[in-house]
């Protein structure tokens, strides 16, 4: 079988959290290697997780602690054989799913990760993840990308919005919270959409007229869809007070890490997938610390 490549898109969170979770994680994590039991499959909103922890590293100075999480996905009902035989799956003693690989660094408040699976969130499953080291089940735990510039701030200048672009998976919009903007949640039920399309809308508004968008909901949608994995287009246009033009492009407004690979599977290998996570981290300490 032939080498195909691969491209792997790693992103920077940073932990939002009492400080009583850091150790919290850090002594659970080492719990669960002293007993030996670094792998456990639980479930997380209707769906099989497995976590999979690896022994804590050294790296450039910093504890790191490496997991894989598995994400169990039912969309897969029946296989079928060459002979023509339909039947389910069964799996016995594991789970079918797609693989998300982290390494947490507690003492800068930093997870690292990414996945080769569909457009499920990181971020949802990294928040799951870390819900499962934590003592205090009550107190929330979120994971936030890391901007390069806070630009959300000039969305504030603008006084007249004439466009909104974006870009987005349809598959990211199957299962959104009921906090979601409108529009977000009226794409999620929308007929027309299906598995896996790249979807790409402009929208052009004009306050004069009414089209359903004020500046309150485009504020409200750009900072929806700008701490969105999936979201590779975020662009706003307008104008301030003064009539000055203002273009302003979120797309690329987050610390990432890209490379290529070369395998011959659909998957990449825990080994691959933690060397990718070192080349990251290093990169992002290299920049920011």
């Amino acid at each position: 079988m032939n080498k195909l490549k691969k491209s792997v898109t790693v992103r920077f969170y940073s932990i939002e959290a009492n400080d009583s979770f850091f150790s919290d994680l850090v002594s659970n994590y080492k719990a669960m290697q002293n007993i030996g039991n670094l792998t456990r499959i639980i479930n997380i909103r209707n769906r099989k997780h497995l976590i999979k922890a690896s022994y804590e590293t050294l790296d450039s100075k910093f504890s790191v602690y490496p997991v894989t999480v598995i994400r169990e996905r039912n969309t897969w009902q029946t296989k079928a054989t060459i002979d023509g035989k339909i039947s389910p799956i069964e799996v016995n003693q594991g789970i079918i799913g797609d693989p998300y690989f982290f390494s947490i660094v507690p003492e800068i408040k930093l997870v690292v990760g990414f996945t080769t699976g569909p457009s499920v969130s990181i971020k949802s499953v990294g928040t799951s993840l870390l819900e499962q080291f934590s003592n205090d089940r009550i107190t929330k735990i979120a994971l936030e990308l890391i901007p390069k510039e806070k630009e959300f701030s000039r969305l504030t200048e603008i006084s007249d919005y004439s466009s909104l672009h974006f870009k987005i998976s349809s598959s990211s919009l199957t299962d959104v919270s009921d906090n979601a903007p409108q529009l977000i949640r009226d794409l999620s039920s929308a007929p027309y959409l299906e598995g896996n399309m790249q979807l790409s809308l402009d929208l052009a508004i004009d306050e004069k007229q009414d089209i359903g968008l004020s500046k309150e909901n485009v504020i409200e949608i750009v900072n929806y869809l700008s701490n969105h994995d999936d979201c590779t287009v975020l662009k706003v246009k307008g104008k301030n007070e003064d009539g000055t033009s203002v273009n302003l492009d979120f797309s690329n407004a987050f610390f990432n890490y890209k490379t290529d690979i070369m395998t011959r599977h659909k998957y990449v290998g825990e080994t691959t997938a933690h060397n990718i996570l070192k080349e990251a981290f290093h990169s992002y300490v290299d920049k920011n610390l």
